[in-house]
């Protein structure tokens, strides 16, 4: 939650904050079908594709419910357990204008201004009415920033510590680390979480971030190669704080990465069944890759 969103006066007094809720919370269903309806019956196309993604007959043999509009069927036939996952696919396929990302410019000429308001118009008559849902229910989940999908809702210190590793990584010497990075992110928070995929491009955003220091001359250079690489070169290598004895610096970016190749328990087969990394695994492969991006990308981890 953020600071400034309403909490109950139960739980702003007591000494542990209100916990966000997974799901549907019982105040949320009624007035979330009811949004569902509002936003099928101005996007038809958009509901029909959405009963499609998540495999819904809105179309019924029996004459009672010819009167039953297409928005009214999603709304009130889809379960309570796939309400999110209906709303998340609207979300995918009503148009929008930006979201919050695109603010109007000053000094743009007036139909130019008026163009932005017209296709911003889903954001303000739809997507801010579900957000305000989702913010009074104490939603666990959020839109994302660009308007098309539901998300996690992350802590805002967090948030802007992956934000920020992004940022500095986003120079052509780190390669596709920015990318790589806002995938992993957004594969972990997601409504439905792909912590394999997650775990995967966090390990890429890396591999991305550090090949400019440690094998700018290994094409094919890897997470596991880079480790091998630095343990050869350690004497080459600094960082701002390189501890009592010089080496614990260095130790750590080290002890990180290798955390981090190791973990990953989906990268290979073998006569064992693959176990695939769980969501926890997957989020906490996000933070550690956050930090080396930031790390690299800063040049705090550098050659002499």
């Amino acid at each position: 939650m953020t600071e400034d969103q309403w909490t109950p006066l139960s739980h702003r007094t007591a000494p542990s904050a209100r916990v966000l809720r997974d799901g549907v919370p019982a105040g949320l269903e009624a007035p979330l079908r009811q949004w569902i309806h509002t936003t099928a019956d101005r996007y038809p196309r958009a509901a029909a594709r959405a009963a499609v993604r998540m495999d819904l007959i809105l179309h019924s043999e029996n004459d009672e419910y010819d009167e039953i509009g297409p928005g009214e069927r999603l709304a009130y036939w889809t379960p309570s357990e796939s309400l999110l996952d209906i709303a998340d696919a609207l979300l995918d396929l009503v148009p929008t204008g930006g979201w919050e990302n695109t603010p109007l410019t000053a000094g743009r000429p007036p139909w130019e201004a008026a163009l932005i308001v017209a296709s911003s118009a889903p954001d303000t008559r739809y997507r801010g009415p579900l957000q305000q849902l989702l913010d009074d229910a104490g939603s666990l989940y959020t839109i994302r920033a660009d308007g098309r999908a539901l998300v996690r809702r992350v802590d805002p210190a967090v948030a802007a510590v992956i934000n920020t590793a992004a940022e500095v990584a986003n120079q052509p010497e780190r390669g596709s680390a920015t990318l790589h990075l806002r995938r992993a992110h957004e594969a972990a928070y997601a409504l439905q979480p792909d912590p394999v995929k997650a775990y995967s491009e966090a390990i890429k955003a890396v591999e991305s971030a550090a090949h400019a220091t440690l094998q700018p001359n290994h094409a094919r250079a890897t997470l596991g190669t880079m480790l091998g690489e630095l343990r050869q070169v350690r004497a080459k290598l600094g960082v701002p704080i390189a501890g009592k004895s010089g080496t614990e610096g260095l130790a750590a970016v080290e002890s990180m990465m290798e955390l981090l190749w190791t973990g990953q328990s989906s990268r290979h087969g073998n006569l064992e069944q693959t176990r695939e990394e769980t969501v926890p695994e997957a989020v906490m492969a996000v933070h550690l890759a956050a930090n080396l991006v930031q790390l690299f990308s800063s040049g705090a981890v550098r050659r002499s």
